[in-house]
């Protein structure tokens, strides 16, 4: 099976031509780009992995926020393979409106580079406006991972993060929506020891998406 690390140049011109506003591009491996300034939902039982892998290529701190019960798991140990715990700031909250608003602020933030939310179910169109807007007022990168349903919203993509029948390579990557009509589907690994030099830890290895 064909494996392309994530130092691959992606196909075609990439997504900054998109966005007049443009904070850049961060790329996961090849095609798989997500835009900074701009919101993203994930769903599916892989989407704290897929979280983790887009802050791991952030170069700043980290936000993550959720309510109480879904960000007290979130333990250092879970992260240090791919990130440096000391960079993750955990914004604990009470109520989906204090999540809401906390991640409202963060994106704000000029100095953060990811901001991450646990949500049941996603955000309307007026509030997923609202995170939108402030996301490209910070530059920040923002992905709501989305556990129940997603809702009708203004995020500039869509994830699913499913488990792949192929053992060799354990989830399949679906972008099921983009506002820039975009769509495609990788199987998905990755690994925090290959024993390759020139892997990075957290590396992503993405398998052909005409296999997925």
């Amino acid at each position: 099976m064909s494996r392309i690390a994530s130092q691959i140049h992606a196909v075609g011109s990439g997504l900054e031509a998109f966005f007049p506003k443009n904070h850049g591009v961060l790329t996961l491996a090849g095609e798989i780009q997500l835009a900074r300034g701009r919101v993203h939902e994930v769903l599916g039982a892989g989407a704290d992995m897929f979280a983790v892998l887009a802050a791991a290529q952030a170069k700043s701190p980290i936000i993550w926020t959720g309510r109480v019960g879904d960000v007290e798991t979130l333990a250092p140990t879970c992260l240090q393979d791919f990130i440096d715990p000391a960079r993750v700031i955990v914004a604990s909250c009470v109520t989906r409106g204090e999540v809401l608003w906390t991640t409202e602020q963060a994106l704000r933030l000029p100095g953060a580079a990811c901001v991450i939310t646990e949500l049941d179910d996603g955000p309307d169109l007026k509030t997923s406006r609202r995170l939108q807007i402030a996301a490209e007022e910070g530059g920040a990168l923002g992905i709501l991972l989305i556990s129940a349903r997603a809702q009708t919203s203004a995020a500039q993509t869509r994830w699913r993060c499913d488990p792949c029948a192929d053992e060799d390579v354990p989830w399949v990557w679906r972008l099921i929506k983009d506002k820039n009509g975009r769509s495609g589907a990788w199987r998905v690994g990755w690994s925090t020891n290959s024993g390759r030099s020139d892997d990075a830890p957290g590396l992503v290895l993405m398998a052909a998406a005409s296999a997925a």
